[in-house]
C-alpha cells in the first residue's frame, strides 16, 4: 500500500472521509496512458502535501489515501500544463509516465498521482502536520532540485561557480547589475551600484555542462 494526499474543501471533509471519493464526482479530467487505448476519468493526488499551494489556505483539508501502488500513475505535472500551450509535448508527457512503485522520488519536481479509481472511505483518513509520521523531504520541488545539483556535483568540480556566474549574467542582462567581461583573462566583473558591491568570477565555457551527461 502507498500514501498519497488530496485536498478538498473543508466543508466536505468529513463526507469524504466517511463515504470516499467517487470517481465520477471528483475527477479532475479525462486522462490517456501508456497502458490505456484512450483517456479514461481520474483525479490527481500528491505524494507530498506541502506540493500543493492549498496547504496554505484554511479553505482546504488535506486527506491521506491508502491505496495500492499498482492503482496510481505518477506523471510530470509540469509537462502536463505545458501541453496546455504546447500540443508536441503531450506525448512526451505521456510517455514518461510510470506506475507508483516504480517511481525515483524526485525525478518530477511537479510530480502528479493520477488515480482511475473510486477510493472508498475506509482508504482515507485527515492528514495534520505535527500528528502524522514525518515525511523526509521539504517536499518534491526541493528533492528534485537538490538531486539535480548533486548529479552535476558528482559530474561536475566546481558547478556552483558555475551556476553563479550564469545568475549573475542573467541579472547582468536584465539591467540589474553592470557586466564587464575580459576574453584574455577570462574574467568576469559584475557591479551594483546601488549597494557598491563587486562580484569577480572565471568566466566558464558553457558548452561543456551538458544535461544529458548527468
Amino acid at each position: 500500500m502507498a500514501v498519497v494526499y488530496y485536498y478538498v474543501p473543508v466543508e466536505k471533509a468529513n463526507d469524504v472521509v466517511e463515504c470516499g471519493l467517487k470517481l465520477s464526482e471528483w475527477k479532475d479530467r479525462e486522462q490517456q496512458t501508456p497502458w490505456s487505448y484512450g483517456p479514461q476519468p481520474c483525479f490527481c493526488a500528491l505524494l507530498h502535501p506541502d506540493d500543493d499551494v492549498r496547504s496554505k489556505d484554511p479553505a482546504y483539508q488535506c486527506i491521506k489515501i491508502n491505496i495500492p501502488a499498482d492503482d496510481c500513475v505518477i506523471a510530470d505535472g509540469d509537462l502536463y500544463r505545458l501541453s496546455m500551450e504546447y500540443p508536441d509535448i503531450k506525448q512526451k508527457y505521456i510517455d514518461t509516465m510510470v506506475p507508483l512503485d516504480k517511481y525515483l522520488f524526485g525525478s518530477f519536481r511537479n510530480p502528479e498521482c493520477l488515480i482511475f479509481t473510486t477510493i472508498l472511505g475506509d482508504q482515507i483518513s485527515f492528514y495534520g502536520k505535527g500528528l502524522d509520521d514525518p515525511i523526509l523531504f521539504e517536499n518534491s520541488e526541493t528533492l528534485y532540485v537538490n538531486n539535480l545539483l548533486e548529479r552535476f556535483n558528482d559530474r561536475y568540480s566546481r558547478v556552483n561557480r558555475v551556476l553563479l556566474y550564469c545568475f549573475l549574467l542573467a541579472q547582468s542582462q536584465n539591467g540589474l547589475l553592470e557586466g564587464m567581461y575580459s576574453d584574455s583573462k577570462g574574467l568576469a566583473f559584475f557591479f551594483d551600484k546601488g549597494s557598491n558591491r563587486y562580484v569577480t568570477i572565471p568566466v566558464p565555457d558553457l558548452k561543456k555542462y551538458k544535461l544529458g551527461l548527468i
